[in-house]
Formats: structure tokens, C-alpha cells, sequence
């Protein structure tokens, strides 16, 4: 294969004006500075070079790397890290979830995030569930998705997969089967007024009987609201729902 000298440069084919670099260079500050108030580790992940950029060092993608070695690694810091079904399950996104954004025009591809959840390891060897979101930020004009801005972060659930994808522009989301290779459609979760008023405060830190009185009524009707959230979104407990609540934006 003939090979290229390193003058052949992306710029060389389209020139970018020192306007249009300032603004890139200000809007990426503005994301860094942002990534430093979330809890996970956000970067952006480039497709055609296969090259991470980290914006935030949050646990370093909790694998106890630095993040100047996973840069260096790029893409490669999956395919060495990740466990043999956690690669399973990345093949999954990289073949249907992708799919999935094939069939959406290119501004409606950035409006959408793709969740998934996978093992990963340590440099100890020991298995981590991550949680990963992606949200298409530069498509090219064949419509591939060129970069995505990624956030990762420790999953709140049991098992691997949990592939899924929503809008903020739509009251449904798609989630897919990754056993059986199938979409299928489902509505949000919404939250009424009073089990907001309720999560709120336990997210205060108050008791039953402490959050019954700032509202007005009965322990036994906070427990009967409590119940039926625990049931809406599929948890057993209240930490199990404050954790799905916060990670799913519930609130």
C-alpha cells in the first residue's frame, strides 16, 4: 500500500479559518469545564481516527490507568480492557445500535443518546460494570457518525447489556434485546408531582415520618407512593430508586 506523506493533512483539503479554530478551541473549554461538575468520566471519541479525548479524569474510566496512557491507547484501551462479554456486547452497539442511527436524518442523530452497560477490567483484573452514554456530536456528509461525546460511569444494574436509546424530543425510548437481536419500543417513565415531592426529599435526607410531615400527610401514604414507584421503575428499595432515578434523569 502506497504510503502518504504527513503533509497531506485534513486541513490541506479543507481549510479552516483561525475563526472557526478559536471557537472550537473555546466551545471544547467549555465542555472540560463542564465535565469537571458530573460524576462520570466524559471524553470524545473520534471514529475515523479511533482517538479518545478526555475532558474529565473522573476515576479515569475507573480502570486505575492515567489518562495520558488511555489517550495514547485510543480505541485499543477497549479492546484491551474490555472482558470477552463485555466485547460481546460492544459488538452489539457497534452493529445494531448503530443501525439504529442509519435510519435517522443527520440532525435528528444528535439528538439521540445510546446507553449500554459492560464489563471492563482493572489493572488488577478484577471485572467492573460500567455504564456508557454516547450522543453523536459531528457527522460526516454520508451520514456516518464521526465523534460522540461519551460519558462513563459505574452501572446501577446487575447484568451487562441494557442497550438503549431515547430522545429528550420523544416520550418513548428503544431498547434492545441483545439475546435475541430485536428493538422494541416503550414509553418513559414520568414521574408524578408527588413522588417527586417525595424523592426530593429523600434526597434531603429525611425519614418517612419527617418527609410526611413537610407534606402534610400520613406515613402510610408516603409508603403507598413509595411502593408504587418502586413498581414503575422495577427497583426494591429507595436506594435502588434514587440511584435509577438520578441515572436515568428522572428528576
Amino acid at each position: 500500500m502506497k504510503k502518504y506523506s504527513n503533509s497531506l493533512h485534513y486541513d490541506n483539503f479543507f481549510p479552516v479559518s483561525k475563526s472557526e479554530v478559536s471557537t472550537a478551541k473555546n466551545f471544547l473549554e467549555e465542555l472540560k469545564a463542564l465535565a469537571r461538575m458530573t460524576y462520570g468520566c466524559v471524553y470524545i471519541m473520534d471514529f475515523i481516527t479511533e482517538k479518545i479525548e478526555i475532558l474529565s479524569g473522573n476515576s479515569a474510566f475507573f480502570s486505575g490507568l492515567a489518562c495520558d496512557d488511555i489517550e495514547k491507547l485510543g480505541y485499543n484501551y477497549y479492546r484491551r480492557y474490555t472482558t470477552k462479554d463485555g466485547l460481546e456486547i460492544l459488538k452489539k452497539v457497534n452493529s445494531s445500535g448503530f443501525k439504529f442511527f442509519e435510519c435517522l436524518s443527520n440532525d435528528e442523530k444528535k439528538a439521540y443518546t445510546i446507553s449500554y452497560d459492560f464489563q471492563m477490567l482493572d489493572i488488577n483484573k478484577n471485572n467492573v460494570l460500567i455504564n456508557h452514554k454516547m450522543s453523536p456530536v459531528e457527522i460526516c456528509e454520508n451520514g456516518d457518525i464521526a465523534k460522540v461525546i461519551c460519558v462513563v460511569s459505574y452501572s446501577i444494574n446487575r447484568n451487562s447489556g441494557n442497550i438503549c436509546v431515547q430522545s429528550n424530543d420523544y416520550q418513548i425510548c428503544w431498547r434492545f434485546n441483545h439475546i435475541i437481536d430485536k428493538w422494541y419500543e416503550e414509553p418513559k417513565i414520568i414521574l408524578k408531582t408527588r413522588e417527586i415531592e417525595i424523592i426530593r426529599l429523600y434526597l434531603q435526607g429525611l425519614k418517612i415520618d419527617e418527609i410526611a410531615e413537610r407534606l402534610f400527610i400520613s406515613p402510610n401514604t408516603i409508603k403507598f407512593h413509595r411502593s408504587k414507584l418502586f413498581e414503575k421503575i422495577g427497583v426494591n428499595n429507595i436506594t435502588e430508586a434514587l440511584s435509577y432515578i438520578r441515572a436515568n434523569n428522572l428528576l
